[in-house]
């Protein structure tokens, strides 16, 4: 008797793992039905987590194999370049972190394979501050394109301010601002972010 209740039990388990697993399989497929309707590209393969939020989604691009963790912001409010087509451009393989706020209004683009770790900050406008007789809110913006190259690590919590481009093969430690250019194959850390050290197969 105690046999039969135990098989029960095992059967019972695996017919409700098999229902849950198909549940989420059939909400991420609508989330990303939901998210292509509304103009966003997505590659083949390419996942979704729940609670991920677009503005203007037309103006945003996913290669193949991208994952997105729950939470991440994909915001293109303007695009001041009507030249580009995406002012979010992500490449094959990517993965956003939960809680990642990528905001565009001219032109972001992420290499292939790179990783973004949770909570990160990418943007390519700034606030004009040149003058001390206009209060800043009233003196515009300033735009400057963001290029991150392929198989980059960025760690938690980092921000990624307007004008930067990130190298192959670089990481950016956790907690740090990237304020400047980044070279290929190095360890970034700090705020600013400063050169730590190479990366083997990389050094000068």
């Amino acid at each position: 008797m105690k046999s039969n209740q135990q098989n029960i039990m095992v059967l019972w388990y695996q017919i409700r793992q098999g229902v849950e697993w198909r549940l989420r399989f059939a909400s991420e497929r609508l989330r990303v039905f939901r998210y292509k309707i509304s103009g966003v590209v997505i590659g083949e393969k390419s996942t979704f987590q729940k609670g991920i939020t677009f503005i203007y989604g037309w103006r945003t691009r996913f290669g193949k194999e991208c994952v997105v963790d729950a939470y991440a912001q994909f915001k293109c409010p303007t695009s001041v370049d009507s030249g580009i087509q995406y002012n979010i451009y992500i490449e094959d393989n990517v993965f956003i972190g939960r809680g990642t706020i990528i905001d565009s209004n001219l032109s972001i683009k992420i290499g292939k394979g790179t990783f973004i770790a949770p909570y990160c900050f990418i943007t390519d406008t700034n606030h004009r501050f040149t003058s001390a007789d206009i209060p800043i809110r009233s003196q515009g913006w300033e735009y400057k394109p963001v290029r991150i190259e392929e198989d980059v690590w960025v760690g938690a919590h980092v921000v990624i301010v307007a004008g930067v481009m990130i190298g192959k093969g670089s990481v950016v430690a956790a907690n740090s601002t990237v304020t400047n250019d980044v070279p290929p194959g190095v360890v970034v850390g700090g705020s600013p972010a400063r050169i730590i050290k190479y990366r083997p197969g990389y050094e000068l």
